[in-house]
């Protein structure tokens, strides 16, 4: 009774503080603004916005991700495996990392590393299964370190269905989503344990329910120096608030049918009354600031709502102008549909070359597509 009756209090002071805070900054069908507090003070300084931020990383997991475990007592690697790849150019490391001593969490992995004196910088990206090549000679080509992980060895991508990970941590109510961000943050983990990586230029990579997961764990994780979502429409870039044409809504996304799992339960109590949504995805993004940014989306892919992550990417902007890094809040469009192609490749690693090594594309101003 006494657990009940503190999930009660907790959720009725943010449901109702949240209600005062967006009625008094906007308007129905505007964004909620960052720069104001829950209890509705104005955000005038650096440790003001790091207590917002805090409310902000609760708000979210809260209401849309549920609450992450924090991290294990150790990451190590077993079954380790090598071999060489793309004519010698470099080495696959295949792994499975053991997560912590007490539940013991595997999850399979591969690391690729470019020949040559490292430490490289290393793009981090889930993925269904491993061995995804095709993708490989340009990052490596550049001297970025790659590694996948198998998201799915932590929560399978199945409604109904405790995976491992949420086994292991009954006490926390983390939803799908948040799973496979928390296993992003203990690549980190083991990385950390390498002398070949440079930890200080970490990305990490998603596309469609991956970049959901790659924005949620870059968001909580500041490890990573870049996060790059591609395509990741509603609960990753897009906005709830800001529908395009024919694009998933709140209500789409969170039908038991679909894609309910991903989500905490309590995301659908705002079907069909959006406008009391105490948050939008811009709240996700600013909380990657100041660090890189960066959202790759294809004009004809309407059912991620490119223009819902235009509108979260120009909200977000006021954070990062605040820090003085507007370039690093960065937006690519190109045409085409729903995918990962080959020039969403390329503006990645051009924007990763920027602001990981310094190295200035020569058209700058595609990145700020507003």
């Amino acid at each position: 009774m006494e657990s009940m009756a503190r999930f009660i209090a907790t959720f009725l002071f943010l449901y109702v503080s949240s209600l005062a805070v967006r009625s008094a900054e906007s308007s129905p069908g505007e964004l909620p603004r960052l720069l104001i507090s829950d209890s509705g003070d104005p955000i005038d300084s650096l440790e003001a916005w790091q207590n917002r931020r805090r409310e902000i990383a609760e708000t979210l997991q809260y209401f849309q991700y549920g609450h992450l475990p924090p991290r294990p007592d150790r990451v190590v690697a077993i079954d380790e495996r090598q071999r060489h790849v793309l004519d010698g150019k470099a080495v696959e490391h295949g792994m499975t990392l053991l997560i912590g001593s007490r539940d013991r969490l595997h999850m399979r992995i591969a690391l690729y590393v470019p020949q040559g004196p490292g430490p490289f910088p290393v793009l981090v990206r889930e993925e269904h299964a491993l061995g995804h090549l095709e993708e490989l000679p340009p990052i490596i080509e550049r001297g970025y370190g790659y590694l996948e992980y198998t998201r799915e060895d932590l929560d399978p991508d199945k409604a109904d269905v405790r995976g491992p990970a949420q086994r292991a941590y009954p006490e926390y109510d983390w939803a799908t989503l948040a799973v496979w961000a928390w296993g992003g943050m203990r690549v980190v983990d083991y990385l950390e344990s390498r002398d070949d990586v440079r930890l200080d230029q970490l990305g990490i990579i998603g596309h469609s329910r991956g970049g959901k997961m790659a924005l949620l764990a870059g968001a909580l994780d500041e490890r990573f120096s870049l996060v790059v979502a591609n395509g990741s429409g509603a609960g990753g870039a897009g906005s709830y608030t800001v529908e395009g044409p024919r694009c998933e809504t709140l209500e789409l996304i969170t039908r038991p049918e679909r894609f309910a799992y991903w989500f905490h339960k309590r995301l659908r109590w705002y079907v069909g009354r959006r406008e009391q949504l105490p948050f939008d995805q811009h709240f996700l993004k600013a909380l990657v600031a100041p660090r890189a940014l960066l959202c790759t989306e294809a004009r004809g892919d309407l059912w991620a709502n490119p223009l819902g992550t235009k509108m979260t990417s120009r909200a977000a902007d006021s954070v990062f102008r605040w820090y003085g890094e507007p370039e690093k809040n960065a937006l690519h469009f190109r045409e085409g549909q729903h995918d990962l192609t080959a020039e969403d490749w390329t503006a990645i690693l051009d924007f990763a070359d920027w602001h990981l090594r310094g190295i200035r594309p020569e058209d700058p101003a595609r990145y700020r597509d507003w």
